[in-house]
């Protein structure tokens, strides 16, 4: 990502403050940019029904937290100058920016996945592996709940606990094992391959009268059966 691209962004988002909920500081790679929306964007978590600060009053909360004086006035203004009407909103900036914040917003679940499970070789306990898996999927799911539009409002049945309900059918398949759908909020997800790896003997098919598919070597026929007649085929 180009510092041109980041000063338009930050511009942008200046014009466009419901941004300021879903793009964090972090974000920026130019430290100068990131301090800069540092300091608005805390300025706005605190005062959530503030409108943007004028240019004026950024220059004067960057000179309250620039201890170390890393913003002059004219690195600020050529910042908010930039000219942002010069560029497609709708055909580059908005792509552009949707995908800057999808990614920085995977990276950083990435970053929180492996911190979940960086100790999960010294968990012995099922309920401690249990937890660890319950938080990577919270996770996941905040990560599929991103919401882009950057839109604020609520609505009029905010307050009506039935309307924040979700229909996790249209994103996930149930497993069958009712433990297993609870731990994975509702079964897989859908559009995604799912590995189960254990030693073996150790329930990876559950049951001896789990179905499973085999094909005839022959005929090339699919056949289902279960896993004791599986066995009981090798057997023979």
């Amino acid at each position: 990502m180009t510092i041109s691209l980041e000063k338009l962004f930050l511009v942008w988002i200046l014009q466009n403050k419901s941004f300021f909920w879903i793009v964090e500081p972090s974000f920026f790679r130019n430290k100068e940019l990131s301090f800069i929306y540092g300091v608005i964007h805390k300025y706005l978590h605190r005062n959530p029904d503030a409108p943007t600060p004028p240019a004026k009053q950024i220059w004067e909360m960057i000179q309250l937290e620039d201890k170390d004086e890393l913003i002059t006035k004219e690195i600020l203004k050529t910042i908010l100058t930039t000219p942002i009407s010069d560029y497609d909103e709708k055909n580059f900036i908005v792509p552009k920016l949707n995908s800057w914040i999808l990614s920085n917003k995977i990276k950083e679940g990435a970053v929180e996945i492996v911190e979940q499970t960086r100790n999960l070789e010294q968990k012995s306990e099922l309920e401690e592996v249990q937890d660890t898996l319950g938080k990577i999927t919270e996770i996941i799911t905040q990560m599929n709940k991103i919401d882009l539009s950057g839109d604020d409002d609520m609505g009029s049945d905010f307050d009506v606990a039935e309307s924040h309900i979700q229909d996790n059918s249209r994103y996930k398949v149930r497993s069958g094992i009712e433990t297993l759908d609870h731990i994975l909020g509702g079964g897989w997800d859908i559009q995604t391959l799912n590995c189960l790896m254990a030693e073996t003997s150790n329930g990876k098919c559950v049951r001896g009268d789990t179905f499973i598919q085999i094909r005839d070597k022959k005929t090339k026929t699919p056949k289902e059966i279960t896993i004791s007649e599986f066995w009981g085929l090798l057997e023979d």
